[in-house]
């Protein structure tokens, strides 16, 4: 994947929300020198997501390489 970053608007249940939120609260205590958001924490989740299911893919479908 490309470093360039686009927008994209993304709803979810308020529970996912606040457990983004209680996340990035429990990374900034940890490292108050470094602000985490909870939209980066949805960020890696979503980045991560995407990387296992083209891995996940890739196994399912080896001559698609």
């Amino acid at each position: 994947m490309t470093n360039r970053q686009v927008p994209l608007m993304l709803s979810v249940p308020r529970e996912c929300r606040d457990a983004l939120r209680m996340m990035a609260a429990k990374r900034n205590l940890q490292n108050p020198a470094k602000v985490t958001a909870a939209a980066s924490i949805a960020r890696e989740l979503i980045l991560e997501g995407i990387e296992r299911a083209e891995r996940i893919e890739m196994a399912l479908n080896p001559s698609e390489k």
